[in-house]
Order: C-alpha cells, then structure tokens, then sequence
C-alpha cells in the first residue's frame, strides 16, 4: 500500500481513500504506542489505533516488526546491520519447540509470507524459520512521509486534529486538581498507570526527557539551552493531570527557541536530580537561560499565569521575579 492515493487530481492518505476496513498489517512499524492519555482511554495507548477504530472500524492492527528490524531502525545502516545479524544467529542457535500447525496453515499463511519476503528459512538447514531485517524494508520506513501535523506519524495514518487535541485539553481543565506531591513520597498512582505514563512520555516528540543530573548537564547545560522543566513524579496524579496540557503548551510553540522538557524525580537518581534543581515538591517548573537557572514556578494547575509571565520574561531577557516562585492561586 502506498502512502497516498491519487483521487480527482488530490492526493489522499490510504485510510481516507479506502474509508472502512477490519484489519491492517504493519510490515515496517509498530504504532501500538503513543502519546495520548484521555478520560475516553485512560489506560493510555496509540492514538492511531484509536482513530483507526473510531474513524475506519479497524479493530485489528497486527504488526510484523521484527526486533532485527528494529536494531537496524535504531541505529542506522552502518552500526545496525551487524548488531542484527548477530541477534539473528544467537536466535536462530536455539532450539525451538515443535508446533502442530492449524488446519490450511501452510498454503494459506506461511507460503504468502515465503513469497513477500517476511519469512524465511534460517542458515545451515537449521529446523527454524527466522524473520529478519532488509534493507528495502528500512529505506520503505525512512522514507515514508510523514503526516504535516507534526506528530511524526507516517502519512496515510489517521492523526489527532486540532480539535481533538482542544478538546483533550478542556478536559484536563474541567478535572484539574492543585494537590501536590512531595519528592519522596508516595502518590496515588498504581504501577499499571506508571507503566502507561512511561510510555506516553517516551512517545512524545514535543517534550524532551530528562533522565538524572547528567540528562540535565547533556540536554540544558553543555548546550546552554534556554527552556522550561516540568519537574514530575510517576506516582503524582497532579502531573499526570497537566501533561497533556504541558504537551499542548510545548506543541504551539514547536520550532521556537525554548526547549520544552520533563524531568523525573523518582527514585534516587529523581532525587539527586530535584536537588540540582532545587525543587522539593511536584509538579513544579524549573526554567534555563542559556543553561543556566533562571528560576522556578511551582503549580499543580496550568494553564498558569505565573508560569506564562515567567516564560515572557524569560523571552524577554528581564530578570526572574522572585514573586512568582510563591503559591498562589491561578484561576
């Protein structure tokens, strides 16, 4: 399938053109995860497959991808393709456990696969069937546009309009709470909304991740960076609240000179880093001029004023006001 479809002179995305269909096979990605958590689907997930079912009645996404293909995807043509190729033969040196195939399985699944060039039979005659990378299979996946929304979504795929992400923002809003959490302690979050958190944040393209005091030094620091810090925790509900909105905040102004980045301070290299920022309690906002700190603004509420007049400021090349690291209502 192409990205695009010609139609009456206009070029389409592929869901568009075909309009509803059951099942899609992904030969050369994994959209299984992504960056939105909303009321509708608070166990977070891939929007696309969300849109896929919501707009095309596409309930079964299967993706092929391969760990192969995956090495080969992370770190490129030159350095992949021998870290794959070892990964394939520590696999295929194993041995494997005999399976009673289903009826058909042969001429009606695993020939088809044969010929696509999905599976293949492993080197040395070995008893085992091996998937793989190619290097069609990369340059398909890097070259593939991608959608003008800035998501980074292949094109083809549904992705979130500008009023899906208003309305996710309303929501956030409307169910707002100021309660925060103190470095150290626990929150109310169990494990599987930490796992889930976890994951959005990793799928984030407009929000830069910032792991302990050399993540810091790494991405704001040596670089001499100016940006805004959202200092969280994964057990603090507070900033699971406002994430979505610190998105939409660091989405706008995408392109901008300000770096927009989020920092856990969970766990001892959490701590270590609140310390280097001076913040003792969570969410709260930590901003760099040139890499250095400029200051701080704590809220469990956003949209802030405070925080707003901090970044003009900061913008603007005035000195922090020291009246803004001070609680105080946002409404």
């Amino acid at each position: 399938m192409q990205p695009a479809v010609d139609m009456n002179e206009d070029e389409i995305g592929f869901a568009n053109s075909i309009g509803q269909f059951d099942s899609l096979v992904d030969t050369i990605a994994n959209e299984q995860k992504g960056v939105i958590v909303s009321e509708e689907n608070p166990a977070g997930g891939s929007s696309v497959l969300q849109l896929l079912r919501s707009r095309h009645q596409c309930n079964k996404y299967i993706s092929t991808l391969t760990e192969a293909q995956q090495i080969v995807k992370n770190d490129g043509v030159f350095f992949g393709p021998g870290k794959a190729n070892s990964y394939l033969q520590s696999i295929s040196s194993k041995s494997c456990t005999p399976l009673v195939p289903s009826l058909g399985f042969g001429p009606t699944t695993l020939q088809i696969l044969f010929e696509n060039n999905i599976l293949y039979c492993g080197k040395n005659n070995q008893p085992t069937a091996v998937r793989g990378w190619t290097i069609e299979d990369f340059w398909e996946e890097t070259s593939w546009p991608r959608d003008s929304s800035g998501t980074g979504v292949r094109f083809g795929l549904p992705v979130m309009e500008e009023e899906d992400l208003d309305e996710l923002f309303r929501v956030e809003q409307t169910q707002m709470q100021r309660r925060r959490t103190r470095i150290g302690s626990e929150g109310g979050m169990d494990d599987k909304e930490v796992q889930t958190q976890t994951r959005v944040d990793e799928k984030n393209p407009f929000v830069t991740q910032i792991v302990g005091v050399d993540g810091l030094a790494e991405n704001i620091v040596t670089r001499q960076r100016s940006g805004v810090i959202f200092v969280a925790m994964r057990s603090c509900r507070t900033c699971k609240r406002i994430n979505t909105i610190f998105t939409k905040l660091a989405r706008e102004r995408a392109g901008g000179d300000l770096v927009f980045a989020k920092a856990d301070a969970t766990g001892a290299v959490g701590k270590a880093l609140g310390k280097q920022l001076g913040v003792v309690a969570v969410p709260s906002f930590v901003l760099f001029r040139n890499g250095t700190r400029y200051g701080a603004v704590s809220t469990g509420k956003l949209p802030s004023k405070r925080l707003d007049k901090a970044i003009r400021d900061l913008e603007n090349g005035e000195d922090f006001d020291t009246a803004l690291e001070e609680e105080e209502d946002d409404g």
